[in-house]
């Protein structure tokens, strides 16, 4: 069986993976980096590096063949598939802590897009953050046309997306759960105008995986990963928002954060980020100033990153 997806799908349920996860990263990673990852070659490593693992999987090969069966299925159906190590991989992930061994998606692997914004906020926003969006977020959307990031949620998530589309702007859907059982349930009828536009919608969990509490939280810092900075239009305190920012701040991504007025409950957890160092955004032009600013540091960081064949982090 020679089904990279389906072996690695394998290996992220195998016991002993979550005790081994960055020597199964770091193995993947050096294949990836020499054109040579195959099933072939990373059962050759685990044998050599990680003989318990390597058994285990060898005697696995029915529950291997019953994944190969059903990722061909999804292939047919248009689903795609990329491997941690792997040409299409988005680079920012190997910069994470807990980097997804696999992806899914529908669409186009548009993450690849070195101009990214992820946009997060409340799922009840008040009216002046929609208003602030439709105004300075759309004329930054259609004088920069950025690859837009966000988690298809109600609320600033899915205007964010709006946003994007409305100004011809690509833009990824970053689901909390598998593709096979979108949440929100009405992010089905995003899917044509989301791959119309030439973005998609993508995933870290099986095709089947119905959404968990938890799952927003994990899934949040794979948001936070894909965009060159986040953007927070509102958020509450203890809201799930901030966690978002400070996964993003944890891999060392720029949070801009729309201020509100200090008595309005609705920005309780935005002006705290604002008080711990975060940027201000007030309007299209900071937003652009500051996305230039940001694109012309990651060029500079991006140099050399992963050329000693080891992992960037």
């Amino acid at each position: 069986m020679n089904d990279l997806f389906a072996f690695s799908q394998l290996i992220k349920n195998h016991p002993f993976y979550k005790k081994h996860r960055d020597e199964v990263h770091q193995l993947y990673f050096r294949l990836g980096k020499c054109g040579s990852l195959n099933v072939e070659n990373l059962l050759k490593m685990f044998k050599e590096c990680l003989p318990v693992m390597f058994f285990t999987l060898d005697d696995s090969q029915k529950m291997l063949a019953q994944i190969a069966e059903e990722t061909l299925k999804r292939r047919l159906e248009g689903v795609q598939f990329v491997v941690y190590g792997e040409e299409l991989y988005p680079p920012s992930c190997y910069m994470m802590a807990d980097p997804p061994l696999t992806l899914s998606f529908l669409g186009s692997p548009v993450w690849l897009m070195e101009r990214s914004l992820s946009v997060v906020g409340s799922r009840e926003p008040s009216y002046e953050s929609l208003r602030w969006m439709e105004k300075e977020l759309a004329a930054f959307c259609e004088q920069e046309q950025p690859l837009i990031v966000s988690g298809g949620a109600r609320g600033v998530d899915q205007k964010a997306h709006a946003v994007a589309l409305r100004k011809n702007c690509s833009t990824v859907v970053v689901l909390p759960s598998g593709l096979g059982e979108m949440y929100p349930d009405s992010l089905k009828e995003w899917i044509h105008p989301v791959l119309d536009g030439g973005g998609c919608l993508l995933s870290e969990y099986d095709y089947g995986q119905k959404m968990h509490k938890h799952l927003f939280h994990h899934r949040n810092r794979l948001i936070a990963a894909l965009g060159a900075a986040t953007l927070l239009v509102e958020a509450r305190k203890r809201s799930g928002t901030l966690i978002t920012a400070n996964q993003a701040v944890q891999l060392g991504r720029s949070v801009w954060v729309v201020p509100g007025h200090p008595q309005d409950p609705h920005f309780g957890g935005s002006l705290d980020l604002l008080s711990e160092g975060a940027v201000m955004v007030r309007d299209a032009q900071d937003l652009s100033m500051f996305f230039h600013s940001e694109l012309i540091s990651e060029k500079m960081a991006s140099v050399g990153v992963g050329g000693s064949g080891d992992l960037p982090h």
